[in-house]
């Protein structure tokens, strides 16, 4: 009977083919090159990331690049994933719109597929930084992770999760097609945002510096078995249920005419 049910779920699940990895480029923020160095930061876009900035804050104030938290400073933990985390930082654009990080990919939508996002998400504390400086990272701005297809989002985590500060949390995106949809064929791309939005508690005259981190992205798609299919194979594993039944309810009347 075990042997039986599993059949049954095997052939449920048949058409589902195993995740397929996107390499995502500089996923974990580890190289560093092009970018300035000092002490446990760099500064610039990260490489194999594009700089997403539809209000036009980036200048003064407003960094991005990498940290390499200690576990002490800044956060309660090293990093998620390698040693260097993605930053975007900002101490005097406060409230003026998002930013972030784009990738674009090769891969485009397809039709009966199932796409996956995985991203860690850091709040990130107010702390010393190793030239002295005291930073007043105190609140969240919020963030954003987006699934786009040609430009257009499809797909986001708005912000979903609660994250203390000094800690970590998994923002998941997931997107499924079938059979049609307006964008297939488009090229997939990430973005990663802090939503520079105001912590509640402030304004505009005592506004703190406003920061999110983000560490390990991961992308993975896997195709899903189209609704006629999965109609089949769920039918086949009900017969072949009902046949195992009747076949063995009928096997004592048998095996007694047998002996007869």
């Amino acid at each position: 009977m075990k042997t039986l049910f599993a059949l049954c779920i095997t052939l449920l699940f048949f058409g589902q083919a195993q995740a397929d990895i996107i390499l995502v480029e500089n996923g974990g923020f580890e190289d560093t090159s092009g970018q300035t160095e000092f002490n446990e930061f760099t500064f610039g876009t990260p490489t194999g990331w594009s700089l997403y900035d539809p209000n036009s804050i980036s200048g003064p104030g407003v960094f991005t690049g990498t940290l390499e938290p200690n576990g002490i400073d800044f956060f309660d933990e090293v990093a998620p994933e390698g040693v260097k985390v993605a930053i975007l930082f900002n101490d005097q654009r406060q409230g003026d719109g998002e930013y972030g990080f784009q990738q674009d990919f090769a891969e485009v939508l397809e039709a009966n597929t199932r796409y996956r996002i995985s991203v860690e998400v850091g709040n990130i504390g107010s702390g010393t930084a190793q030239n002295g400086v005291f930073y007043d990272l105190s609140g969240f701005p919020g963030y954003r992770v987006d699934l786009l297809a040609g430009g257009t989002v499809i797909a986001e985590d708005d912000n979903s999760l609660i994250i203390p500060e000094r800690q970590w949390d998994t923002s998941v995106v997931e997107f499924t097609t079938g059979d049609s949809h307006a964008l297939l064929g488009q090229a997939l791309s990430i973005r990663l945002v802090n939503l520079n939005v105001i912590p509640d508690g402030y304004n505009e005259f005592n506004t703190p510096d406003l920061e999110v981190d983000f560490d390990d992205v991961r992308f993975e798609m896997s195709s899903v078995p189209e609704p006629s299919s999965l109609l089949f194979l769920t039918f086949s594993g009900i017969g072949l249920y009902v046949w195992h039944k009747r076949k063995k309810r009928d096997w004592p009347l048998k095996s007694e005419q047998t002996k007869a």
